[in-house]
């Protein structure tokens, strides 16, 4: 695992440095604009391919990058219309894509996670169209990115970012208050402890989907444990979250909410309502992954709001074993084509002309949306915003970088227990021996799942 991870965050360290040189059924949802121009390759039949996506908003974040794109295809392709279906929160979006899936009437072109926990229902299933990685020569793509689309050997999506866990952090609202963006864990509590009661919630959080808390547990581990190990090694069976370390961190966890950091009622929070909180300036610290790039950006957010945000590393263990440069990233997110779609050759061709990088990892870039799992340098023009250069220094500056998360390599039948074991210690309703017993149960049911 070491050996993993280390050539993964060679990886990304090569590509930051250098660039630091330079909802409803498949048919229905919110139209694309109809292209009418012509590239010379001859119009040919009508064909509409249907594309599901978990980005509601077409003008802003990732959903304004895929809209710019199909209405790109669309013009360079005029015999091709290409039909969107937005559907969000996640939850909500992974249960609709479950049901197309076993009905048999998945979408052409889908978001799909990768990992274990989410790709293997679809490839038993043989709902997924096969890519190779020559696809994709030449269009700068870290190698890595690719492994959680693999499964058996064989590829079944295309990896579109670089994902990673940071705070996102209010500096107007911490220095009103004699703070600093927090360093340390133990500048957390003291965080904590001088909002509470102001109003002010010291760091939103998204409770309510859960897998951000899985997030959180993953970051908190590492700190507690000097890095990435332990969990990896848990879900492996070649170690245990039945660990005094582990208990620790449940611990630490527990303290956290007891310390008021996260708010009352932050269970209830679900994403919008979190990135809201911190948006409006009612929050002043914000833990979520680099794909909020944006919120920089976001006209409903108060000017004064967008120019004091900036991003944090999540903050280092106080006894100094685990550094902020040990940052939890990994590939998770992506597009998977219909193997079973009347259309699957075009909508592959679509996804794969998505993923030139003239395309996907230029659109992302300058738009300031997000972070592409291929190289960017030749884009990067020296005039990116505060937070898209933050992102970048928090990337650039990793030493150890996690790969997967620990949620992602639970089957897909476990993987709900456990990010609701995680809940429950968060609600302060087990011990958190008690928690890691536990979880180690279900990771070795797991185990066992995958490996049957």
């Amino acid at each position: 695992m070491k050996k993993t991870i280390g050539a993964i965050s060679a990886l990304l360290v090569v590509m930051l440095l250098t660039a630091a040189c330079g909802s409803g059924g498949p048919n229905a949802g919110r139209e694309a604009g109809p292209g009418n121009a012509d590239d010379g390759s001859g119009a040919g039949e009508p064909i509409e391919i249907t594309f599901f996506s978990n980005n509601p908003d077409r003008t802003g974040g990732q959903g304004k990058a895929e809209q710019l794109l199909i209405e790109q295809y669309m013009s360079e392709n005029p015999n091709i219309r290409i039909k969107s279906e937005t559907l969000s929160p996640d939850p909500q979006f992974q249960d609709k894509l479950k049901i197309y899936n076993v009905s048999n009437t998945l979408p052409d072109v889908t978001m799909m996670w990768g990992g274990a926990r989410y790709l293997s229902p679809y490839v038993k299933n043989d709902s997924l169209v096969e890519f190779s990685r020559e696809d994709f020569a030449g269009q700068g793509f870290i190698d890595a990115a690719f492994d959680s689309f693999t499964m058996n050997g064989k590829l079944y999506g295309i990896p579109k970012n670089t994902d990673f866990l940071v705070l996102y952090v209010n500096k107007k609202i911490l220095a009103d208050n004699g703070l600093a963006p927090p360093k340390t864990e133990s500048d957390l509590f003291r965080i904590a402890e001088k909002l509470n009661g102001t109003g002010i919630v010291p760091m939103a959080l998204d409770g309510r989907d859960a897998w951000p808390l899985g997030l959180l547990f993953d970051a908190v581990v590492s700190r507690q444990t000097g890095g990435f190990e332990t969990y990896h090694k848990a879900v492996d069976r070649t170690g245990s979250f039945n660990d005094p370390n582990v208990v620790a961190s449940a611990q630490k966890l527990q303290e956290m909410v007891k310390a008021g950091l996260f708010g009352e009622g932050f269970l209830n929070l679900d994403y919008g309502a979190a990135r809201n909180l911190f948006g409006q300036g009612k929050a002043a610290m914000y833990l979520m992954g680099q794909w909020e790039m944006g919120m920089a950006k976001d006209a409903n957010f108060p000017q004064e709001v967008r120019d004091n945000m900036a991003a944090v590393p999540y903050p280092a263990s106080d006894d100094g074993k685990s550094p902020a440069s040990d940052l939890l990233a990994w590939f998770g997110g992506g597009y998977s084509v219909a193997s079973k779609s009347k259309h699957a050759k075009e909508a592959k061709d679509f996804a794969i002309w998505l993923f030139k990088k003239e395309n996907w990892a230029k659109t992302v870039w300058e738009n300031g949306i997000t972070f592409p799992a291929q190289a960017y340098d030749e884009f990067v023009t020296g005039e990116e915003a505060q937070l898209q250069q933050d992102l970048t220094a928090i990337l650039k500056n990793a030493d150890n970088i996690s790969g997967a998360n620990s949620q992602d390599r639970f089957s897909a039948s476990t993987s709900k227990s456990y990010l609701d074991a995680i809940t429950e210690l968060l609600a302060l309703k087990v011990t958190p021996e008690h928690f890691a017993q536990s979880i180690d149960a279900i990771a070795a049911k797991s185990y066992k799942e995958l490996h049957s």
